[in-house]
C-alpha cells in the first residue's frame, strides 16, 4: 500500500487567498450594474420596466440554478455516502452558499413596488381586475338576488304544503299512490330545507355572486384560484426562501465546524440531514420554477417542468465546479489533493446529465406534440415563431446536446483538465441560451397583448438582458470569491478524506 496518501497529512486544510483585483472588479461590475439597472427601471416608462423585469428574472434564475445545482451535489454526496468527491465537496458547498445572495436579488421580482411582478406574472393583475369587476357587479345584483331566493324559499314551502293537502284529500288511495305522494313530499321538503339553509345575509350573497361573476369573466383563474392567489403565492415564496437558504447554510456550517474539531458526529449529522433535506429541496425547487417560470403563462402547464429545470441545474453546476477546480489548480491550489481521477468522475457526471437533460427536454416536447392539446402546445408554438425555431435547433438541439454528448464520449477528454473545462464553458453558454429560451419569448406577446398588435420581441430590450446578466454575474462572482476564502478549500478532517485522496475509477 506504499504511495497512498494519508488524510492526516492534510488535516490543516488549504486556505485560499482571493485575488483582490478580481474581487474588486466583480464588486464594481456587479453592484455598479445593479445600481444602473434599477435607476433605469424607475426612470423609464411602464413598458420598459416590464421588459426589464424579464431581464432580471433571466439573470437571477440562471445564477440561482448554479447555486441550486451545487446544493444538490452536496446533498447527494452525503446521502449516497460518496467518498470520491470529498476533496471537491467544499466547492460544492461554496456554490450552494450562493443561494441566499441570489434569493435576495430575487426580491425585486416578488414585491409589486418594483413594477416587475405584475408584468411577469399576468395572473396577478388579471385576477385583481376580475375580482374587482365581479365584486362591483355582485353588490349591484345582491338585493335582487336575495329577493329572488326568498321567493324561491316561499315557493318551495308552498309546493310542500300543496302536496300534503293533495295527499290528505285522496279517498282511499292505493298503497302505490300513497307511496308516490310520500316520495314527492319528501323530495320537496328536502329541496325546501336546502333553500332554507342557504345563507342570505348580504356578505354571503355578495361572496357567492362574486364567485359566479369571477367564473364568467376569468374561468381558468377561477378554477385555479386555490393555487393562484396572492396569499398562498407569498406563503410558497417564503417556503422557498426558508428551505433553500436554510439547507445551504446548515450543511455548510456543519462541514466547517468539522474542520475545526474533527468530531465524526458532524459527518453523521450531514449524512442524516441530507437524507431528510432532499425531499424538501426537491419540493421547494420544483414549485419555485412552477411559480416563477411556468406561470409566466398561467394557462400553460407541464408535469415535467421541475425535472427539466433540475437537470439543467445539475449539469451546469457540475460544469462550473470543473471550471472552479481548474482555476484553483492553475493558481497553485488543490494540486496535492485533486487528481485526474476526480476530473474523470466529474466529467462522467457532466456527460450523464447532458444525456438526462436531453431526455427530459425531448420527452416533454414529444408528449405535448403527441397529445396535441391546445393548452399545452402554445409553449412550443410561441417558440416556433419568428427566429425562435432556428434558435432552438442551433443552440438547444445541436449545441446543448449533440456537441457535448459526442465530445464527452471520449475518455481522454474527461481526463484532460483543459479540454473538459472548455466543454464545461460550452455547456454553461448553452445553459444561458436555455434559460433565455424559457423566459424571453414570453416577453413580447405578454407586454404587447393589450396594444392590438402582438409582437414577438421588444426592440432594444436585449440591452437590459445583458446589463442584468452582467450585474448579477458580478455579484455572484464577488460573493463566491469571498466564500472560497472563508474556509479550507476542502474538508480537511472528513473521515472519507483518505478514500477521496486515493480514488481510482
Amino acid at each position: 500500500m506504499a504511495g497512498l496518501k494519508d488524510g492526516d497529512d492534510f488535516k490543516d486544510g488549504e486556505a485560499f487567498k482571493s485575488p483582490t483585483l478580481l474581487k474588486l472588479l466583480c464588486a464594481v461590475v456587479g453592484f455598479g450594474g445593479l445600481l444602473l439597472f434599477f435607476i433605469l427601471s424607475f426612470s423609464l416608462g411602464e413598458e420598459k420596466t416590464g421588459a426589464m423585469g424579464y431581464s432580471w428574472l433571466f439573470a437571477v434564475i440562471f445564477f440561482l440554478t448554479l447555486g441550486v445545482g451545487g446544493l444538490f451535489w452536496t446533498l447527494l454526496h452525503h446521502a449516497s455516502n460518496s467518498g470520491w468527491g470529498t476533496v471537491v465537496r467544499r466547492l460544492m458547498e461554496n456554490l450552494g452558499s450562493m443561494i441566499p445572495f441570489m434569493m435576495v436579488l430575487a426580491l425585486p421580482l416578488v414585491f409589486p413596488q418594483f413594477g416587475f411582478r405584475d408584468a411577469l406574472w399576468e395572473w396577478f393583475p388579471l385576477r385583481e381586475a376580475a375580482l374587482e369587476s365581479a365584486g362591483e357587479k355582485a353588490e349591484k345584483e345582491a338585493a335582487g338576488y336575495i329577493t329572488e331566493q326568498e321567493a324561491k324559499v316561499k315557493k318551495a314551502q308552498k309546493a310542500v304544503d300543496t302536496a300534503k293537502v293533495e295527499l290528505a284529500s285522496l279517498n282511499s288511495p292505493s298503497p302505490g299512490h300513497t307511496a308516490y305522494f310520500e316520495r314527492k313530499i319528501k323530495g320537496l321538503e328536502k329541496e325546501a330545507a336546502k333553500l332554507n339553509e342557504k345563507d342570505l345575509s348580504e356578505g354571503a350573497v355578495i361572496a357567492e355572486l362574486t364567485d359566479k361573476n369571477f367564473l364568467k369573466k376569468e374561468a381558468l383563474l377561477f378554477v385555479k384560484r386555490g393555487y393562484l392567489n396572492e396569499r398562498f403565492w407569498y406563503f410558497r415564496v417564503t417556503f422557498y426562501f426558508v428551505v433553500l437558504i436554510g439547507i445551504a447554510l446548515v450543511i455548510r456550517r456543519w462541514s466547517i465546524i468539522q474542520d475545526s474539531d474533527g468530531d465524526p458526529k458532524w459527518f453523521r449529522w450531514m449524512r442524516r440531514g441530507s437524507c431528510g433535506f432532499l425531499p424538501f429541496f426537491a419540493v421547494a425547487w420544483t414549485f419555485l420554477v412552477f411559480d416563477w417560470l411556468m406561470a409566466l403563462d398561467y394557462t400553460w402547464f407541464s408535469t415535467m417542468w421541475g425535472v427539466y429545470l433540475f437537470a439543467g441545474s445539475a449539469l451546469n453546476s457540475m460544469g462550473l465546479l470543473i471550471l472552479m477546480l481548474t482555476g484553483l489548480r492553475k493558481a497553485g491550489y488543490l494540486r496535492n489533493v485533486v487528481t485526474l481521477e476526480h476530473y474523470h468522475l466529474m466529467g462522467k457526471l457532466m456527460h450523464a446529465f447532458v444525456i438526462f437533460w436531453a431526455y427530459i427536454a425531448f420527452s416533454q416536447f414529444f408528449l405535448i406534440w403527441y397529445a396535441n392539446i391546445t393548452e399545452e402546445t402554445k409553449f412550443y408554438l410561441t417558440r416556433n415563431s419568428d427566429f425562435w425555431n432556428t434558435y432552438t435547433i442551433c443552440f438547444l438541439v445541436i449545441g446543448h446536446f449533440f456537441i457535448p454528448f459526442g465530445i464527452l464520449l471520449i475518455r481522454s477528454v474527461k481526463k484532460t483538465p483543459l479540454v473538459v473545462s472548455i466543454v464545461a464553458v460550452w455547456n454553461l453558454l448553452m445553459h444561458v441560451f436555455d434559460i433565455y429560451y424559457i423566459i424571453i419569448p414570453e416577453r413580447g406577446p405578454s407586454l404587447t397583448a393589450g396594444t392590438g398588435h402582438i409582437a414577438m420581441t421588444i426592440p432594444g430590450a436585449w440591452i437590459f438582458d445583458v446589463l442584468a446578466f452582467v450585474s448579477v454575474g458580478g455579484i455572484f462572482g464577488f460573493f463566491l470569491l469571498k466564500q472560497l476564502s472563508s474556509a479550507s478549500l476542502f474538508p480537511c478532517r472528513d473521515p472519507r478524506l483518505d478514500e477521496s485522496l486515493n480514488v481510482v475509477n
